[in-house]
């Protein structure tokens, strides 16, 4: 999380033994698993993007509750980058007989006003970006959530094509039955249940944009 780290509740404890095996066996395939490197493998996968879903508001599993991109904008903006440009001019040499303290003086200890002004221009950059990445979201219309789950379903996928080679990586039936249907299936949905709790579920959608072929 960078400069952003905050405290999280502690991360369960992700891919036991014994479900590992069980996904094993959903998925099927003539080749041997090793399922200890597969563990290993989704455990990392597991502890990365659960970490993403608690530190960002995408409503998904016991994180924040979901933000739109344009409500969130709205309050970066409100919240962060306008007070902090006032900040930044308020500070300026220019108006700087504002916070004249003659002639009572102050008893607290100064603070550095340059370091102050370059870690408000690096904010102010910061944020600047991130509403920047959020308009772009927007005229593409793709919520972060629905990209947050194609991300994840892509880095599933190309673990499953990795440890089960004879298996088609294809959602089959899925959009027309209540429960997954085929073996790929099966293991998206298991992994993603075991990541972020019973409530969580890969549309056939994005299961589609997790399959399409590299574009050449």
């Amino acid at each position: 999380m960078g400069w952003l780290e905050r405290q999280l509740p502690p991360a369960p404890d992700f891919f036991s033994e014994k479900l590992v095996d069980k996904i094993c066996r959903r998925a099927g395939g003539e080749k041997k698993i090793d399922q200890m490197e597969l563990a290993k493998e989704l455990r990392i996968i597991a502890q990365s993007y659960w970490i993403a879903a608690m530190s960002s508001p995408l409503g998904i599993g016991d994180g924040p509750i979901l933000q739109g991109s344009d409500d969130r904008k709205r309050l970066i903006q409100s919240s962060v980058l306008h007070p902090a440009q006032k900040l930044v001019a308020a500070l300026s040499d220019e108006n700087l007989t504002l916070l004249s303290e003659w002639p009572d003086g102050a008893v607290s200890a100064p603070p550095d006003r340059k370091n102050l002004l370059r870690e408000l221009e690096l904010l102010i950059g910061r944020v600047t970006d991130l509403i920047d990445a959020m308009e772009g979201r927007t005229q593409r219309g793709s919520p972060l959530s629905k990209e947050f789950k194609i991300d994840l379903a892509e880095v599933l996928t190309e673990l499953f094509r990795q440890y089960f080679p004879d298996v088609p990586a294809r959602r089959g039936g899925y959009d027309r039955t209540k429960t997954a249907s085929s073996e790929y299936t099966k293991f998206m949905e298991a992994c993603g249940i075991e990541i972020f709790g019973p409530s969580f579920s890969f549309s056939g959608q994005v299961l589609d944009a997790a399959t399409l072929p590299p574009k050449t």
